[in-house]
């Protein structure tokens, strides 16, 4: 009786462990967080120039931190998390938030070539960072006056229905920011 329990039970956990298998699987992207060991310059840039808030901001344990960040025991790490908000043509969008894992350390290992990292254009593997904003227009007067590098615009996309912008932040990521038009913007 107990073997025949047992045997029932094995098969409804292989039948359980089927469905699970057959889930749709579905994933959405929360954040978007860069190592970075130019926290203060990152939080300056996308507060000042984007109109982000700090919504989250926590010293990390350096022990728990080396475990996927090249830092020694006594790095001090902040994980920072920023939020942006408006009202937008079209209505509200719900996307992911920036965050950062700052390392304040500049002879942690991972900060030891910070300094020279230079702006690029994408190549494999690097990221452009798109930011549905607002008045591109103030962002881009924002962005002249500290000197940010602009890669181009604002201009008028191709199809006519956002104007758009790239820069890059302090990390040498390209950010793109994009204002949507309800309706097309005449030629």
């Amino acid at each position: 009786m107990k073997t025949k329990l047992l045997a029932m039970v094995a098969v409804l956990a292989l039948c359980g462990g089927a469905q699970a298998q057959e889930a749709k699987v579905q994933s959405v992207l929360l954040r978007s967080v860069t190592v970075t060991c130019k926290l203060e310059e990152s939080i300056a840039f996308y507060r000042d120039i984007l109109g982000q808030e700090v919504m989250e901001d926590n010293v990390q344990s350096p022990d728990g931190a080396m475990r996927f960040l090249d830092v020694g025991p006594m790095s001090k790490v902040r994980f920072v998390i920023m939020r942006g908000s408006g009202v937008y043509p079209g209505g509200e969008i719900i996307g992911g938030r920036i965050a950062f894992m700052g390392i304040e350390d500049p002879k942690a290992p991972a900060c030891k070539d910070a300094a020279n990292v230079k702006n690029q254009r994408g190549v494999q593997g690097s990221e452009i960072h798109p930011h549905r904003v607002a008045n591109i227009d103030e962002i881009a007067k924002r962005a002249k006056a500290k000197g940010v590098e602009i890669l181009f615009g604002p201009k008028v996309s191709g199809s006519r229905l956002s104007r758009n912008m790239m820069m890059f932040d302090p990390n040498g990521r390209i950010v793109e920011v994009f204002e949507v038009n309800i309706t097309k913007t005449p030629e």
